[in-house]
């Protein structure tokens, strides 16, 4: 998450500016003529289905104060555990529908495994997707679940740019926003377009604003900095629920306040909080007052027991569906005698000890065909930390959740020095193209300009050459041009790859079974010097 002065500014708003609506308050249109609107929100779920009976039981209890809340999710259900790798997406339509969804956006990794698989998704959905700026017209199996306009009742299994909603008698009008980073971020392939956020935004906004819909939600997966920059550009939007940066919001964040307030919010991760905003509006949709909060759905009392027990009916589901991969699950492939930090901010920042095993096992395996001086793995793609012991074939899923196979360049010494100034362009977003590096050491300055902050490059001990050929070992994700690499890229279509075609997940675990126990360490591989 992007670390700004503002996010302090606009608490303290926040906690000045606004007060508690009381949940019995948040019933009905009250006698005052405000609608009075209560939301339940998440984002970022990735198939961590082991947390869905808690957060069902949550929900339930919120429902029994107000029956008529809107339940609604900011994309990203796709990728990070085994259910996703047995049931692509089929398991997680199951539990949202059972638990009564309204609406959800599209995630990037929701393209992870190609249109078809996300297809099958969204037909299993008994309630709408919305996503604004993504087109997929021409797109085999996604086509046929596209629909142009704003309908007056929306159909299950359909992508709409927008929907209403009547809840209490008030037309209720959700927007979906997806990155357009998705382009690189995942595999949507060639037939999808990805549009400028705001400024479709800005068409759906006008859209519902024609139809009289003066209450107006946008679905986000842009990421907190982003639903930052559309909360100050777009006009008409009272609440943008954000997904995409697993940003941890506890209170809103608030924008015109003076004028017609905006307000933003985001659920964490991993199905681990719900979000819930209640909000009331003057007849004119402008935002009176509001609150929100971040519900622990796996918080526990003084006494060590949940607060909230997991719901019979999911519990007992999820039982059902580990069977198949329970003994997968347990494979133990390794062990390691100190904890392997994969870190969100900190494989996306500076180097690590599981970053360095992935990217040491990367190498060595290339060494296996041909000779290779450098491996590169994308922060981004390191999805967990492991625990000093046992390691488990789930644990390096878990890790590596995306599929990607291995895969080599030849590249220029000008060209790793490029990709290097790419992996810490964005530092400071804790942006997932931050490369955790195998074979090579190198410094960054975060406070000189981008594209001037790396220095001192050495490649296996020996200063970087410009003009050297260099082979490298990367994920077929970066080779693609993952993550904004187009020098990877580029020399793929130039011809410059080799497929090994082996699964990472397959690369660690050999790793592991050969060399365990592994005593990793951070070993100055990459160094921050600021001046």
């Amino acid at each position: 998450m992007k670390r700004s002065g503002i996010l302090v500014v606009l608490v303290i708003i926040m906690v000045t500016a606004t007060s508690f609506i009381p949940k019995k308050n948040a019933l009905a249109i009250e006698k005052d003529g405000f609608l009075h609107l209560s939301i339940l929100h998440t984002n970022d779920v990735h198939a961590h289905l082991e947390n869905i009976p808690y957060l069902h039981t949550a929900i339930k209890e919120i429902r029994e104060k107000d029956g008529e809340l809107l339940l609604l999710d900011a994309g990203d259900v796709f990728s990070g555990t085994l259910y996703f790798n047995q049931y692509l997406g089929q398991a997680d339509a199951e539990f949202m529908n059972k638990i009564g969804y309204n609406a959800m956006t599209l995630g990037n990794h929701e393209f992870d495994k190609g249109s078809k698989v996300l297809a099958a998704f969204i037909e299993a959905l008994s309630f709408p997707v919305v996503s604004s700026n993504v087109e997929a017209w021409d797109d085999r199996y996604l086509a046929p679940l596209m629909r142009k306009g704003i309908p007056d009742r929306a159909e299950g299994g359909s992508i709409y740019p927008a929907i209403m909603q009547s809840v209490k008698g008030v037309k209720v009008g959700i927007i979906g926003l997806t990155t357009e980073d998705t382009a690189f971020l995942s595999k949507p392939g060639d037939t999808i377009v990805f549009r400028n956020a705001e400024e479709k935004a800005m068409e759906e906004v006008a859209h519902l604003k024609g139809k009289g819909v003066n209450h107006i939600i946008v679905l986000s997966h842009l990421g907190l900095s982003r639903d930052k920059r559309l909360a100050q550009k777009v006009k008409g939007i009272d609440i943008i629920i954000g997904g995409h940066s697993h940003s941890k919001l506890t209170t809103p964040l608030v924008y015109n306040l003076q004028t017609e307030p905006t307000l933003i919010v985001q659920a964490n991760e991993y199905g681990m909080s719900l979000g819930e905003v209640q909000a009331v509006f003057s007849d004119a949709g402008v935002l009176t007052s509001w609150n929100g909060r971040l519900i622990d759905v796996l918080a526990k009392d003084e006494e060590g027991k949940g607060v909230y027990r997991p719901d019979p009916w999911a519990l007992k589901r999820l039982s059902q569906l580990k069977k198949p991969i329970e003994d997968l699950k347990g494979t133990v492939i390794g062990f390691t005698n100190v904890p392997l930090n994969g870190d969100r901010h900190a494989v996306r920042t500076t180097e690590t000890n599981l970053g360095n095993l992935i990217t040491d096992a990367m190498l060595e395996e290339a060494n296996q065909f041909a000779p290779t001086q450098v491996a590169f793995q994308n922060g981004g793609g390191i999805r967990r930390s492991i625990d000093a012991g046992e390691i488990t074939l789930d644990e390096i899923l878990e890790v590596l959740p995306f599929g990607n196979s291995l895969v080599t360049l030849n590249l220029s010494g000008e060209e790793i020095l490029q990709a290097l100034e790419h992996s810490v362009a964005k530092v400071d977003e804790e942006s997932g193209q931050f490369l955790q590096v195998s074979g090579l050491s190198f410094h960054f300055d975060p406070t000189r300009a981008v594209g001037e902050r790396v220095s001192n490059v050495k490649v296996q001990g020996e200063r970087l050459d410009r003009a050297k050929s260099y082979r490298v070992a990367v994920n077929a994700f970066l080779a693609d041009g993952g993550d904004g690499f187009n020098v990877f890229r580029d020399a793929k279509e130039n011809g410059r790859i080799t497929e090994l075609y082996l699964n990472l997940y397959e690369v660690i675990s050999g790793y592991l079974t050969k060399h365990s126990p592994v005593s990793l360490k951070v070993e100055g591989r990459i160094s921050e010097e600021s001046s």
